[in-house]
């Protein structure tokens, strides 16, 4: 079955998540990752979607599907405030539903952009990221393009990882779409970026680009 290509995708790592504990423990885990979220062929409805980068774009470790207005994805903090600033020493978001008690928790995998090195800081961007998600799982029609487009240009931040300054294996087109670019720097981008020869398997997952 051909693979939807993904409406937005952004580099995160899962995280587990110890209510047991006072205040509870978040642990992130190390494996390096892609929250991307698509729309079903069949169903219509938007999928949640996770998976390691070593992964293929069909086989996510995480595969939600997402009855409109039943969840929600927003920033792990412990009160409605002003605050841009996380309870942890991360930026983590929490995907939450309405009809259960169920939570994943997703660390975001680009560095933070603050002034002093804030690791739990949240910049508009992230904020803004965050947003866009949260609206797409509402069920509601998102210029994914144009909002990626306008997103504020925080200054300085790159991947944290060990690829941060190296084109990723699984990207061959970046002279074309500039994905090599826009994963270098920890921005989101639409598609996904394993699509080097994937189009005829994958009906056309590489997808438009930011």
């Amino acid at each position: 079955m051909a693979t939807a290509a993904p409406i937005i995708t952004f580099k995160a790592g899962t995280c587990e998540f110890d209510a047991s504990s006072n205040p509870p423990k978040i642990t992130p885990k190390p494996t390096q990752g892609y929250l991307y979220l698509y729309e079903g062929q069949e169903d219509e409805l938007i999928h949640f979607c996770w998976r390691p980068r070593s992964a293929s774009l069909r086989d996510p470790e995480l595969d939600l599907v997402m009855v409109p207005s039943d969840g929600s994805f927003k920033p792990y903090q412990p009160t409605q405030g002003s605050s841009k600033k996380s309870p942890t020493n991360g930026r983590i978001f929490t995907l939450k539903f309405q009809s259960s008690s169920a939570r994943h928790l997703f660390w975001l995998q680009s560095k933070s952009q603050h002034s002093q090195g804030e690791s739990g800081w949240f910049s508009p961007r992230d904020l803004k990221l965050g947003e866009i998600v949260d609206q797409l799982l509402q069920g509601e029609q998102v210029n994914v393009q144009e909002e990626l487009n306008n997103l504020p240009n925080d200054q300085g931040g790159q991947d944290d990882d060990d690829d941060s300054r190296n084109r990723m294996e699984d990207v061959r087109r970046e002279s074309q779409s500039g994905t090599a670019e826009n994963l270098a720097s920890g921005d989101p981008f639409i598609g996904d970026p394993s699509n080097e020869g994937e189009g005829s398997r994958e009906g056309g997952a590489d997808g438009g680009r930011a």
